[in-house]
């Protein structure tokens, strides 16, 4: 075998049109020259592709294709010839960046780079880092293998077949995995983590990450990405599983005007303007809002909605109503129903839920609105308690074969106001910060906001008589003391609670 130099061939940089989007709206270009001059000092002196437009002095050269896949294919076709004369392994490899990566770790990529040709590696990637801290290792061997079409990511593919090629497989400590960071610029949330660690040392290693968090949660909480909001306070069920049944309904009838949600939606993209999922939900039924679809209307057309989550016991005759937004046009694709049915027993139904329904006017309904919503879009609801545990099984069955998502919901006690029912008990052994704490923010049918759903009478503040951002930033003590392990300070039921793991968006 001929001698040759195991080394990096090239490098590519790749982003989807979401990316681009991020990037374009980029106020000035520090974060991308941070980047270059990361690449340049990694990578001296060897081609650089990538399917953007950076400036014309960072010399890489751009490749028009849009699909990841395509790209690649265009990356191979420049490399150089293999060097090793054995018609059974080509050295040739590049480093791939899925997105721009102003915090890409020189120490990191170059422990990774040197694991990936100490073991003549097909692909080299990490396990547990963020994206963007470190790139992909990948050979011309590997793409060779893919194939002409994919459904999801490269990365997707080769973690469905991982035991087809030869792997390099990088884990880091400390495992962040839990806080879902992303430094690649991919989306909004991306970006602003992004900024504020940059801002704080723009050559921040990753060991010094965790310690930053603690030190400085505003960058960790950056903005609400999930909103739940009671609409309407009632119900015309007795539900067993509901908290409900075990607090003061007083309240009962009071909803958010049309008027509210239009101010509340305004002020929302004036101060947050990022990708949000909006629930409408709490301690109520959504569809006995008088404007309820009026109210869907203006949420679908949010600019910045991400999705909306309707939760509803489906008692309601709304199939006409739902019709009528179908003009809407693409954002009618952003609704989702979430329907809470938690058994098919026709006597447990009336026993758990306590309303003049049935089972079949349920079922009924579900299959009017398969055609007329996506039935991905579409999802019925059981939770994992002991009234229903033997049917969980046929359940998914009955559903499965209609096409029907099913939720397996964990039952919530609410912080110990209800009766346990728990069939058992997942809830980590170790307690980190509660992510509700971190993402969400509850509103109540009065205009107050809760500081979790868990407790929704501690209020924290109300949208009627202030900003929104006042009220977000109120809630960051209670969130600084959950992400340091001080649950008992947090002014939130947290030592009572399970659902801090749960992660809605």
């Amino acid at each position: 075998m001929k001698t040759f130099n195991y080394s990096v061939s090239s490098v590519g940089i790749f982003l989807t049109d979401s990316q681009k989007e991020v990037i374009d709206a980029l106020a000035g270009e520090s974060l991308i020259n941070l980047f270059l001059n990361k690449i340049n000092s990694l990578f001296p002196a060897i081609p650089c592709f990538s399917n953007y437009h950076f400036p014309k002095d960072s010399n890489i050269q751009f490749i028009e294709k849009n699909k990841e896949l395509d790209f690649l294919f265009a990356i191979t076709e420049k490399l150089p010839a293999s060097l090793s004369g054995d018609s059974d392994f080509d050295e040739t490899f590049f480093a791939y960046f899925a997105g721009i990566s102003p915090l890409v770790s020189l120490d990191l990529t170059d422990i990774l780079l040197k694991r990936h040709i100490r073991y003549l590696a097909q692909y080299s990637y990490s396990e547990n880092l963020p994206r963007g801290i470190v790139p992909f290792f990948v050979s011309r061997e590997f793409v060779a293998t893919l194939p002409d079409s994919l459904p999801a990511t490269v990365h997707d593919y080769l973690l469905k077949n991982l035991n087809n090629y030869d792997v390099e497989i990088f884990f880091q400590e400390p495992d962040l995995r839990q806080y879902r960071l992303d430094f690649s610029l991919s989306e909004p949330r991306s970006l602003k983590s992004t900024e504020f660690f940059t801002s704080i040392n723009p050559n921040i290693e990753y060991k010094e990450i965790f310690d930053t968090i603690q030190n400085n949660p505003t960058g960790f909480r950056l903005f609400p990405s999930y909103i739940e909001m009671e609409i309407y306070r009632g119900c015309e069920s007795s539900c067993t599983f509901c908290p409900r049944q075990f607090t003061s309904n007083e309240n009962d009838g009071k909803n958010l005007s049309l008027t509210f949600i239009e101010k509340f939606l305004k002020d929302l993209a004036d101060t947050f303007p990022y990708p949000v999922t909006i629930c409408l939900g709490g301690m109520g039924e959504p569809f006995l809002h008088p404007d309820i679809y009026s109210i869907l209307t203006i949420i679908l057309n949010y600019p910045h909605l991400k999705e909306l989550i309707i939760e509803t016991a489906l008692y309601k005759d709304i199939i006409d109503g739902i019709k009528t937004l179908s003009v809407i046009g693409e954002n009618f694709k952003k609704l989702n129903l979430i329907i809470n049915l938690i058994t098919l027993n026709e006597a447990k139904y009336k026993t758990i839920y306590q309303n003049k329904n049935s089972v079949k006017s349920v079922l009924d309904q579900l299959s009017s609105l398969a055609n007329i919503l996506e039935k991905s879009n579409i999802h019925v609801q059981i939770i994992k308690m002991k009234e229903v545990e033997e049917e969980i099984e046929s359940y998914f069955t009955h559903f499965e074969k209609l096409g029907i998502n099913v939720i397996l919901q964990k039952y919530n006690t609410y912080a110990g106001l209800m009766p346990e029912k728990r069939v058992s008990d997942l809830t980590p052994i170790k307690r980190d910060f509660c992510w509700h704490l971190a993402r969400d923010l509850y509103i109540n049918s009065d205009a107050t906001v809760s500081i979790c759903r868990q407790d929704p009478g501690n209020h924290i503040g109300n949208l009627t008589t202030e900003s929104i951002f006042t009220i977000w930033q109120r809630g960051m003590q209670s969130f600084s003391e959950s992400i340091k392990g001080n649950h008992d300070t947090t002014n939130a039921p947290c030592l009572n609670c399970d659902e801090w793991y749960t992660f809605n968006a």
